[in-house]
């Protein structure tokens, strides 16, 4: 009855503009200065954007989509949850008005396609963290798995439509509630996929390593079956509209690591997800038929597409990836038969081009707010590269990081090329940071710029999850990603980080 696709022209790259203003917001009582959003455009591996709030209450940000989105700007704190939501195509602007009021923000809207939704849009957030957690810890078995995946359905689907009918939603808004019903479900469900994915294993960390010890290979040629997760059957794989649903990087990334059993060492059918020539060439075609009989879909479906091109985005952005333009080629024309839906066709295509139009080493960095902080550091170690460490106390892997590289860091410490700087996104009078800085990165430089600053760094540098690490050179360049062959994380050998750390400069200055 509600049969509300999203059109295949609607996927093209554009600019979304989101503009407007907080008619009674003062800086200091409100409590919060900038607002943040994520997950806005899987093709560019964009996750993260701030947008600021002036201080008459104003605001506009520009943000580059592929896709419909469904999404929300965001501000947490300790005097509320205030929420923008918004609804748009590529190329719209999103004309808002919003209030403060008990301690959240009530939006109106002033662009059409915004307003034909309004009614549904204060309820995706809540929808999300709903379905979210539900499964996100699940300790049972993979068979009583089915029953919890199918209960988890019918609540998700019940507050949808009971939501639904108590804000009197339109035809039109009715039906993107039901795709974003599917999509909350995969969000929930494929947090749970996840823990399943455990299962058949014995983990053990070692260091900042996680090693897994195959236990019940039983159960792991079990969960090979694609009849064993037919409660997925209730999301259409195949509607392109799931794009649009907030959640989307999670579920492409659940499906990617959870849905398909991997051996120890993540091996599908015995080859090694895409590295190397021979490897990339069996990898697509044979991971896109896993994936095409693990969604039930027709061997079209956009979302296997999707979590196809990320794989590719991954090989093309990573450091081991430095090959020949022909043998960058020979992969392109072996797997583009893959991708048979237009716009991931298109997009392939493109970063294959740019790719091998690609032969410079760094980028500019963007002038803006953050830039100043930069420049900064540049000018109290004139002449050093930069190894920024982007980190939070909340971060699990980054304290472990940080702990089980001390003996490293006092190597790199000895090196007249290169200065570690540690940047910490928490408030910089955290006392629980300034104790665990003092106890393990008192030896480090270590910077807490703010919770503001921060965040337009993480929108600078475009990265949403920490730890993450950027080079800096000294003229004030930012390295590309495969360049980047040496870090705290890739390997605990000082003599590795030099040897590679020496190949960049002599690449560099080449």
């Amino acid at each position: 009855q509600y049969n509300w696709r999203l059109p295949v022209e609607s996927f093209h790259d554009d600019t979304v503009v989101i503009r407007g203003r907080i008619t009674n917001y003062d800086p200091t009582s409100s409590g919060f200065s900038t607002m943040e959003g994520y997950t806005f455009n899987e093709f560019e591996n964009q996750t993260a954007a701030t947008i600021a709030i002036n201080p008459d209450g104003s605001f506009e940000k520009k943000i580059l989509l592929s896709y419909p989105v469904v999404n929300e700007f965001a501000a947490y704190t300790d005097k509320g949850t205030f929420l923008i939501p918004f609804f748009a195509y590529p190329g719209d602007t999103v004309d808002v008005t919003a209030t403060i009021n008990d301690r959240a923000l009530t939006c109106t809207y002033n662009s059409e396609r915004c307003k034909r939704f309004e009614r549904l849009l204060p309820y995706p957030h809540q929808w999300m963290w709903f379905a979210g957690p539900a499964l996100m810890k699940y300790k049972g078995t993979f068979d009583d798995f089915s029953n919890a995946a199918e209960e988890l359905w019918n609540k998700v689907l019940t507050k949808v439509l009971d939501d639904a009918r108590q804000a009197n939603f339109s035809d039109e808004e009715m039906g993107l509630a039901l795709v974003l019903a599917q999509g909350n479900y995969g969000y929930g469900l494929f947090n749970g996929i996840g823990e399943l994915s455990k299962l058949p294993y014995e983990q053990k960390i070692e260091g900042q390593y996680m090693y897994l010890t195959l236990k019940d290979s039983t159960l792991l040629e079990r969960m090979k079956s694609p009849d064993n997760y037919k409660y997925l059957t209730h999301i259409d794989f195949n509607d392109p509209s799931i794009f649009c649903a907030d959640g989307l990087s999670t579920i492409l990334n659940r499906i990617e690591y959870g849905l398909i059993p991997y051996d120890t060492k993540k091996n599908i059918d015995g080859f090694y997800p895409p590295r190397g020539v021979k490897n990339c060439k069996k990898f697509f075609p044979r991971a896109d038929s896993l994936l095409q009989k693990a969604l039930f879909t027709q061997g079209s479906s956009p979302i296997a597409q999707m979590v196809m091109y990320q794989h590719l985005l991954f090989f093309i952005d990573n450091p081991w990836t430095d090959m020949p333009a022909d043998s960058i080629k020979d992969i392109r024309d072996n797997i583009l038969p893959v991708f048979t839906f237009a716009p991931i066709k298109r997009k392939v295509e493109s970063l294959f081009a740019n790719r091998l139009a690609d032969t410079e080493i760094t980028l500019p960095l963007k002038n803006c707010a953050a830039t100043a902080f930069i420049d900064s550091l540049r000018q109290v170690y004139p002449g050093k590269y930069l190894y920024l460490d982007f980190w939070a106390m909340s971060c699990g892997p980054c304290r472990m990081t940080i702990e089980h590289s001390k003996d490293m860091r006092k190597e790199i410490a000895n090196n007249p090329d290169i200065k570690l700087v540690f940047v910490n996104g928490d408030n910089p009078n955290n006392a629980r940071m300034l104790e665990y800085v003092d106890k393990h990165l008192a030896d480090e430089v270590t910077v807490a710029p703010g919770e503001s600053v921060f965040a337009t760094l993480r929108d600078v540098f475009n990265f949403a999850g920490i730890p993450h690490f950027e080079v800096i050179t000294p003229d004030g360049q930012v390295v590309k990603e495969r360049y980047i062959k040496f870090g705290l994380r890739e390997s605990g050998d000082y003599n590795h980080f030099k040897s590679e750390l020496d190949k960049l400069k002599n690449l560099i200055s080449q």
